[in-house]
């Protein structure tokens, strides 16, 4: 098949987890060994504290409201029959409206990072309330999202947490509720997902490493032909690519399950091929690509050289992107965490052109032509990394990297693994 038809058959809702997700690990599967390729299928199990039951009503004058609400996975439960607290909106996290925050439901419209929410425990609030969409859908063509509590969150402490849409937002505050009553059960559930990797051998530097990856799954309600069934079929891509191009180091492509829940697919690769750790001098990522509209963004979470390295490739292939040096919220975060540096290939949308986690997630944007420009791109990036004499970086990351990684993480940054410095050139000396 074409890249194209690939992803039009991969284009449907596969969430972390579920049969459609084994469907689409399947079908990719069946297009790799089809193509004469061995693939290995590593199955991983995580755990995850899911709503039972996530309930939200306004109290007022004139009686109760109650509004459609999901919890957020790995939250905070309540007591059973719930607990009722006065509503803050909390429109920034200025010291004034965080006075006020103590024993309250607070509601925001963006998510809290791990100083955001600090101050916003610290401050004594009870629960929280996200939004999800806009203020223009209707009900007929938004979706409530499921949060999660985010793994940087974690060693502050969860809280119970609920999703409203943006609309339901603006009617619940209209009503000046004297109270919310609000109550949240969780339950435990393992999570059942897999990996796929292919290994092309190297020849003379076989001992070395490279692994390109892209995950394949969906959130809930999106056929996640942007994010990221683009990035799975650009890999299968680059497999086939690379069965003629004949690398001196060693590619290992995979394809991650449940990414969306938490990076859990990478986390488990990572974590089974820890032997590997060592030997593996990059990862290249793909997530998100495919649209007719949009920038193509390489972020570099790397020595200063990768992105001077990437920035004179994008020139020599006259590919135009975007290079940002940071930390990208995406499955090459957990090899940085252990030291490895990542280039990560992705699309950012214009004003109003998005719709990542989305039901408008689906092949009305995609071309075959721009999905054709970022494989040309990920073929270079990689033959010039696989048949290079030497990596022209070091495998080290810059001290704001390992601070970055850490606030992303919500760990010590002293937990994380030191930058190996001795492959840096000695300076010179007559």
């Amino acid at each position: 098949m074409s890249i194209y038809q690939r992803l039009e058959n991969l284009s449907f809702t596969r969430p972390s987890g579920t049969e459609e997700e084994r469907a689409a690990a399947a079908f990719l599967k069946g297009e790799l060994v089809q193509a004469g390729f061995q693939v290995e299928e590593e199955s991983f199990t995580y755990q995850r504290q899911v709503p039972r039951l996530a309930r939200l009503s306004a109290l007022t004058d004139e009686g109760e409201t109650v509004f459609p609400v999901t919890g957020i996975i790995d939250s905070a439960g309540t007591a059973e029959g719930g607990v009722q607290a006065p509503l803050l909106y909390l429109k920034s996290l200025d010291d004034v409206t965080l006075s006020q925050a103590r024993g309250k439901i607070v509601l925001f419209h963006d998510r809290l990072g791990p100083e955001e929410y600090r101050r916003v425990l610290k401050a004594g609030a009870v629960a929280t309330i996200a939004t999800s969409g806009t203020i223009r859908d209707t009900l007929e063509n938004s979706d409530l999202e499921t949060g999660r509590f985010r793994d940087s969150l974690k060693p502050l402490g969860p809280i119970p947490g609920f999703t409203i849409r943006m609309t339901d937002a603006v009617k619940l505050l209209r009503l000046h509720p004297s109270s919310i009553h609000f109550e949240l059960q969780l339950q435990e559930e393992t999570v059942s997902s897999q990996n796929l990797v292919v290994t092309i051998p190297g020849t003379d530097l076989q001992d070395e490493i490279i692994v390109a990856g892209a995950h394949y799954d969906s959130v809930p309600f999106s056929k996640g032909s942007w994010d990221n069934g683009a990035g799975a079929v650009e890999i299968i891509s680059l497999v086939e690519h690379l069965r003629e191009a004949q690398p001196r180091r060693t590619v290992k492509c995979v394809l991650f399950g449940s990414e969306e829940t938490g990076l859990q697919g990478s986390r488990a690769y990572v974590l089974r091929h820890q032997d590997e750790v060592p030997k593996t001098k990059v990862m290249i990522n793909v997530d998100v690509g495919g649209s007719i509209l949009g920038k193509e963004i390489v972020f570099v979470t790397a020595a200063d050289e990768a992105e001077t390295f990437v920035r004179q490739l994008l020139l020599e292939k006259g590919y135009a992107a975007v290079v940002t040096q940071r930390v990208m919220s995406s499955d090459c975060a957990n090899f940085s965490r252990w030291g490895i540096p990542s280039i990560s290939m992705g699309q950012g949308a214009p004003k109003g052109g998005g719709y990542m986690h989305t039901r408008y997630d689906n092949m009305d944007l995609i071309v075959p032509e721009v999905l054709e420009e970022e494989s040309r791109w990920l073929y270079a990036l990689v033959d010039r990394l696989a048949q290079a004499d030497l990596i022209p970086f070091p495998r080290a990351l810059p001290e704001k990297l390992q601070k970055g990684l850490a606030e992303y993480f919500g760990v010590d940054p002293s937990s994380l693994p030191k930058s190996d410095e001795s492959d840096r050139p000695l300076p010179f000396r007559f």
